[in-house]
């Protein structure tokens, strides 16, 4: 059938629907036409003229018959029927109440769930970048065996500037440390800045949405400093006023105009609230920065040539590092193993929440699963009650397709209700969903409710439908002399549709058993997660961050001024009443420290395939381990006589000092900073003695491993920030406002960040998989209370069809007991059979959860052999009231019934 033809067809049959009267009167036009045409052929042959239209309308047949015969062919009598098929299907819900319920929240929860991680997985990673041509940007990342993420520096931007031909541009962004913004008013705030070049935004495909973004003519020192918001920093701070286009603003005591707001988009590859051109940060203009391989601050984006493909660029960009190490080696040491890729940007920013994100998916789906199976159980039951009422209406006239359409009518009534209701639900999780998502994913402010949502919403309800549609039997063997057998004899289901129903069951309880196995998983990491120690005693202990005002380095100048004012705040908190101790340092413990740098032992040679150690520094007081909890292994902490112009002391943790000096006794040896790196910073390479040995805390994460750390003292070497540890009596958090207040009234103008105890920093390095754990065992904990329903549902059915048999057992000598056995082992098979196939079922399901998993194994047999005992003890839970009821039939009044 050509196309012309279908559309042609297609166009009646829709007019035959929607303008059916007028169809109908076309129709009664051409058959009078053919009589009026065939009565004048007959009185053109001689006829009277009633002989003559009395022929004519017997040639023609009865015109009703032909009408319908010619509606037939249309195929739109469906359409007229639904109407009566849609009140025929609402009275027969009405007559069963409970059924109707029982589906419709059942399908409520299992489409609830799966809209909700419907709206999570496009949200976070199905729709689009806002960028333009988002398809078409690519992120460059180099790796090596110090660091998964090695920046760029300029002589290498400039290198894959100049030879990458299948990148038509690429944009630099470097993350800063924190800046102070002062505004009109001059009070200090910080905000997260980025360093971009002038084409950025056009490379990123960004608008603006309010004034300007930056332009190359805003690269080079001789352009002014601009800076464009982020459009949510501008929302939270500014109001979303239009007229912040032309302020000016102080970024580390640079005066900044304010150019423009950018438009919407996630930001990656961290949060940025301000973006500045390179003249706000004179460092990254210095000759060192221009020229040196070895100086790399720059993250980098690309735009893909026209035609190009990210296989195209890859090669490119590897062929020109591996030239880059070929002529430099002195910038890329062979131990250090660096490599480079390059992947869509798309790709990146979904990277962190991709895994997560498609297992919540395919938890929701099984819990679909799950409820689809109960329902269709349920469908099965109801189909064996309303047999009769079928094959009456068959022998009355109605055909199969009739009545599986009115079961479909019933199903849609049903299914889209429970659609509904799941929407709703959807709509309802939509701010947990970003609060989840944020934890992830960049992009979690684009989580919303929207057409895609509800179509996929609304497909699902109508697929559910359909298929629950061709759940009960249609017509068969049975004949109307059947149908009409006594209303007191109960149909039952024959073999094949009885193992359809055990095989309904079977397949929920292993759907369950895989989830609630990967919940079992999360639940057993995050009890191996409470268990590692972090190094530190957390108990009673706050800590908040004291950052610089003003430019980092300009401030490094300023050493001894504050020095002297961060002992102040630190000695006027440790007087307070309830404080048992405070320190300073540079960062609080289980915070990663503000930088790190390479570090050499004077006695000891590494191997050359041995990368370079590369721990965190910290600067401390004497009193920070004590403090933070730390345990002092060896030698001494810092004293007050470590200060400048003394020996250069330092105290390495045990894994640090494992690295660097192996089995020989690390006191008394001396260490150095090293590295290209170090020129650009206010430290030296000088000889340090180590002094003391501390313990390890583990400042990325409890499963991360122990952090190898340097400390060197905090009144000796640059400072770079402070942060105070303050250990208490009692509950720390009641102090919290008398702390501050005390820095304040040291400091007023003081910044204080990031306030928080330790207990909730350990506590917040886990808060992802908790919440991992808490949408899994949800999703859970529903389908087992789902499935119980189903089994107890199958065992009650199944007891209700047998009460004959039952009886006349009990009549012939068997005891309740004999029965409830018999009820039980029925259940227990199934049971039996769910949980070895959901044992397969996990074992290959949780291998996508490796990397979830901590200190246990995807195969974890504790986990298994818990669940499936959990599982089996509901199981039989559920499984007892049928079995309780079966042992109390009266085999007098059942065997009357019959």
């Amino acid at each position: 059938m050509s196309i012309d033809r279908w559309l042609r067809i297609a166009a009646l049959r829709l007019r035959s629907i929607f303008r059916r009267r007028d169809v109908d009167h076309e129709l009664d036009a051409e058959l009078a036409y053919h009589v009026e045409r065939q009565t004048e052929e007959n009185e053109r042959l001689g006829m009277a003229p009633d002989a003559a239209r009395a022929a004519a309308l017997r040639a023609l047949g009865n015109l009703e018959i032909r009408k319908e015969q010619v509606r037939a062919t249309r195929r739109t009598r469906w359409a007229e029927e639904l109407p009566r098929d849609l009140a025929l299907g609402v009275r027969g819900l009405r007559r069963a109440p409970g059924f109707a319920a029982a589906v419709v929240l059942t399908l409520a929860l299992g489409i609830g769930a799966n809209t909700a991680m419907f709206t999570l997985l496009r949200g976070t990673l199905l729709r689009p970048l806002p960028n333009r041509d988002g398809d078409r940007l690519v992120y460059l990342r180099q790796s090596a065996a110090t660091s998964d993420n090695v920046l760029f520096s300029v002589p290498e931007v400039a290198d894959y500037r100049a030879g990458a031909r299948s990148l038509a541009e690429l944009a630099e962004f470097s993350s800063a440390v924190p800046f102070t913004i002062a505004g009109d008013d001059g009070a200090p705030a910080r905000a997260r800045v980025g360093i971009v070049s002038g084409n950025y935004f056009d490379v990123m495909g960004l608008e603006p949405a309010v004034g300007r973004l930056t332009t190359p003519r805003d690269d080079g020192p001789a352009a002014a400093p601009v800076a464009v918001l982020s459009y949510p920093y501008w929302m939270e701070h500014f109001g979303g006023d239009a007229g912040i286009v032309g302020r000016t603003v102080r970024l580390n005591d640079i005066v900044t105009t304010i150019v423009g707001v950018a438009q919407p988009a996630p930001s990656y590859p961290q949060r940025t609230d301000v973006f500045v051109n390179t003249v706000v940060s004179p460092h990254h203009l210095s000759a060192t920065m221009v020229t040196d391989r070895s100086h790399r601050m720059t993250e980098l984006f690309g735009r893909l040539a026209p035609g190009a493909t990210v296989e195209q660029a890859r090669l490119d960009i590897e062929r020109l590092a591996a030239r880059a190490r070929h002529d430099h080696p002195e910038a890329y040491a062979q131990a250090s193993h660096y490599t480079i890729a390059v992947s869509p940007l798309k790709q990146a920013v979904n990277a962190r929440a991709s895994l997560t994100v498609w297992l919540l998916m395919g938890a929701a789906a099984f819990v679909l699963l799950i409820a689809c199976a109960n329902v269709s159980n349920l469908t099965l039951m109801r189909g064996v009650d309303r047999e009769r009422e079928m094959l009456v209406r068959a022998a009355l006239g109605a055909g199969r397709g009739r009545l599986r359409r009115l079961l479909l009518v019933e199903n849609l009534a049903l299914a889209l209700t429970g659609g509904a209701l799941g929407v709703l639900v959807a709509f309802a999780g939509v701010k947990l969903l970003v609060a989840f998502a944020a934890q992830l994913s960049p992009r979690a402010a684009e989580i919303r409710v929207d057409g895609v949502v509800l179509a996929v919403g609304l497909a699902t309800s109508v697929a559910v439908a359909i298929a629950l549609s061709f759940v009960p039997r249609i017509g068969g063997a049975r004949t109307l002399a059947a149908s009409l057998a006594p209303a007191g004899r109960r149909v039952t289901l024959d073999r094949g549709r009885q193992r359809f129903q055990q095989s309904l069951v079977v397949a929920q309880l292993a759907v369950c058993m895989v989830l609630l196995t990967g919940a079992g998983l999360l639940a057993r990491t995050l009890t191996k997660l409470a268990s590692v120690d972090t190094g530190v005693r957390a108990a009673h202990v706050l800590t908040m961050e004291l950052p610089l005002d003003g430019d980092l380095l300009k401030q490094v100048m300023r050493q001894p001024e504050n020095l002297a004012r961060y002992e102040r705040m630190r000695d006027r908190v440790a007087a307070l009443p309830g404080v048992e101790l405070a320190s300073v340092g540079s960062a609080p413990p289980l915070r990663s420290p503000i930088i790190d740098f390479d570090v050499k032992a004077e006695s000891v040679a590494l191997p050359p395939d041995r990368p370079t150690p590369h721990p965190a520094l910290r600067m401390v007081d004497g009193k920070y381990f004590t403090a933070a909890g730390i345990p002092m292994l060896a030698g001494r902490p810092f004293a007050t006589t470590d200060a400048r112009g003394t020996a250069a002391v330092v105290i390495v943790s045990r894994s640090l000092a494992r690295e660097l000096f192996g089995d020989r006794d690390p006191l008394g040896q001396h260490v150095a900073l090293t590295g290209a790196v170090l020129k650009f910073t206010p430290f030296s390479g000088d000889w340090r003695t180590v002094v003391g040995v501390v313990g390890d805390t583990r400042d990325r994460g409890l499963d991360g491993g122990e952090t190898p750390t340097l400390y060197m003292p905090f009144a000796q070497e640059a400072i770079l920030g402070g942060a105070l540890v303050v250990r208490t009596t009692g509950d720390p958090e009641t102090l919290q406002r008398t702390i501050l207040r005390a820095v304040r009234d040291v400091s007023p103008r003081q910044l204080v960040e990031n306030v928080a105890t330790l207990e909730a920093l350990r506590d917040k390095t886990v808060a992802p998989r908790r919440l991992n754990a808490l949408f899994i065992a949800s999703f859970g904990a529903l389908a087992l209370i789902i499935a119980m329903v189903g089994i107890a549902g199958v065992l009650a059915f199944s007891v209700s069809a047998r009460v004959a048999e039952i009886a006349i057992r009990m009549s012939l000598g068997a005891n309740p007991g004999r029965v409830y056995r018999m009820v039980l082992g029925e259940g227990g098979a199934l049971l039996g059979v769910g949980v070895a196939v959901g044992v397969l079922g996990a074992l290959a399901a949780t291998r996508a959860m490796s990397s979830m998993l901590f200190g246990v194994t995807p195969h974890d047999p504790v986990t298994l052999v818990g669940v499936a005992l959990v599982l089996v003890a509901v199981g039989v839970a559920a499984c007892w009231l049928p079995a309780a009821r079966a042992a109390h039939v009266d085999p007098a009044v059942a065997l009357r019934a019959e």
